[in-house]
């Protein structure tokens, strides 16, 4: 009798349901619901300051708007001669203006605005100094490849995303605020250099963080709209350098506080990547971050419910996780993280070029950066609908061979407008810059796509190391733009079309899952081959 009654009151042994975390968040969680449009909203506010600390020098370090001969009290530095020895004693425009100081004697002129509205007037970076005013913007961005690197391989293998997320915030508005008290050049390059390799981890970690919590029908649009912050932030960079003007430390200063109030009151608010504590071994906590997104769906997480555990379950580009788990060591994973290298390196080049030579066009400065940053509000809705039901390849390609063809087309106006401004040529490098940035963004999407989360970040940051080498050397570009502009949007042009055409070698990531390892990748993508060859014979 007792055993009959222990009979009637075994609970039954539920069986384990095994599923990854793609397969959770379809069934169970929702592909984007409440929770995760927060989440991206939440990590997405980075990408504000992380535009501005890029693009802040497209005002502090500007070519002075012109210059004009002074009243002395020394006879020997008088105005009449001054007015005797140029063409164009009130300034002109600013590129004539400034070629004419280069044989004046020092204290016989003045610059319009003031010696402290740019770092080129307070230092007097013209005539046989003038490229020393690249130097700034192109450590800036060397210093985002080392930044890459290390803030890549941070997040994946030890603090997570969050935590990086975190840091680099931290450090981004440290060494932005120490930016306007350099005494120097040399000193300003070097904070310059130090905030490139702070903000690097902002970029990587909102894209990463966004991506990994939406089904897979999301993560392009997801992506996409991600970046309408980082428009935001471009946007806002002429209304609040306009009442800087006169003063570029200023603006440094004003720019150094959107990281530290995100960071005291954003940040805790955002959950850790339940992909990367999966692959860290923290099942559990994974679990609680899926659910606590259910629940904010209205939905429940089945009690039986278990993760699947990746058969290398760490992280990083070592061999931690078994033999050749790396994508350096991996022939296939190789050869798309070089041929992404490639195709960033030329967007890159291009997309931030394109911004930093809007003072080579005869346009005010203010006006051309606020038409320059509304173009890519089109930018990220034509991207995120292209990418809705366009191949990432044909997009990618496309965009960037589009850009090169703009910037080839500019040169015909730049000849023409020489001395006038050019509503055309304006229109065509706006045209241009949208067609890099759509190419910009959507590269960040791919790349997401071609990588499994073990190595995802470190991918992410080896395409962003592309980008901003790529970047490192277009303020080069930009102060030959000075003296030949035509010579400028050749190099623009030519580059971007060639980068269009590398993307052709990529393989098509749409509607394809995210893996959680090399190795599984590989053996799932050649059973995907294998499929479509088996459904086409």
């Amino acid at each position: 009798m007792d055993n009959e009654e222990e009979t009637t009151t075994e609970v039954p042994h539920e069986e384990k349901m095994e599923l990854n975390v793609d397969e959770i968040i379809e069934r169970y969680v929702g592909s984007f619901g409440l929770p995760q449009l927060l989440q991206v909203v939440l990590v997405s506010f980075a990408w504000v300051f992380d535009s501005q600390n890029t693009l802040v020098t497209i005002f502090t370090d500007a070519q002075p708007s012109g210059w004009r001969c002074k009243t002395s009290a020394d006879p020997s530095l008088s105005s009449s001669w001054c007015m005797n020895n140029t063409a164009s004693g009130g300034g002109g425009n600013k590129g004539q203006s400034v070629g004419h100081v280069c044989g004046l004697a020092a204290g016989s002129w003045e610059w319009i605005g003031g010696n402290s509205a740019t770092t080129i007037a307070e230092w007097h970076l013209i005539c046989h100094r003038k490229f020393l005013a690249a130097i700034p913007t192109s450590l800036f961005f060397i210093g985002s490849i080392f930044g890459c690197a290390f803030y890549g391989r941070l997040a994946d293998a030890w603090l997570g995303r969050k935590k990086t997320l975190l840091l680099a915030c931290i450090l981004t508005s440290t060494t932005t605020f120490l930016t306007s008290f350099s005494p120097n050049i040399w000193v300003y390059s070097f904070l310059r250099f130090a905030n490139g390799f702070a903000r690097s981890g902002n970029g990587i970690c909102c894209l990463v963080l966004s991506t990994e919590v939406v089904g897979r029908k999301w993560r392009g649009q997801v992506g996409q709209y991600g970046f309408f912050f980082f428009t935001a932030g471009f946007l806002s960079l002429p209304f609040i350098a306009y009442p800087a003007r006169t003063q570029w430390r200023y603006l440094y200063r004003i720019i150094s506080l959107p990281p530290l109030v995100y960071t005291l009151f954003l940040v805790p608010l955002v959950s850790e990547s339940p992909r990367w504590l999966l692959v860290r071994g923290k099942n559990k906590e994974a679990l609680e971050v899926l659910q606590k997104f259910a629940g904010w769906n209205r939905k429940k997480l089945p009690n039986n419910v278990e993760l699947i555990i990746p058969s290398q379950a760490t992280t990083g580009t070592g061999n931690e996780g078994g033999k050749n788990e790396n994508i350096w060591t991996t022939r296939w994973a190789a050869k798309r993280m070089i041929t992404m290298m490639l195709f960033g390196f030329g967007v890159g080049f291009v997309y931030y070029g394109i911004q930093l030579n809007a003072e080579n066009l005869n346009f005010n400065l203010y006006l051309t950066v606020i038409i320059n940053a509304a173009m890519e509000i089109p930018a990220v809705f034509i991207g995120g609908i292209l990418l809705g039901f366009t191949d990432r390849r044909l997009l990618s390609s496309l965009s960037a061979i589009s850009a090169g063809v703009s910037c080839l087309l500019c040169i015909i106006f730049s000849a023409a407008s020489s001395t006038t401004s050019s509503w055309p040529q304006l229109t065509i490098e706006a045209i241009g810059f949208m067609a890099a940035s759509i190419a910009f963004n959507v590269s960040y999407i791919y790349c997401v796509e071609l990588f499994p989360t073990n190595v995802r970040n470190f991918a992410v940051s080896m395409l962003r190391q592309s980008l901003m080498l790529g970047a490192s050397l277009s303020p080069l570009l930009v102060v030959v733009g000075r003296l030949s502009p035509s010579l400028s949007f050749a190099v623009f042009g030519a580059l971007a079309i060639v980068s269009g055409t590398l993307s052709v070698w990529l393989p098509e990531t749409k509607n394809a899952p995210l893996y959680e390892t090399l190795k599984q990748q590989e053996e799932e993508e050649v059973k995907r081959r294998r499929l479509i060859q088996n459904t086409v014979v």
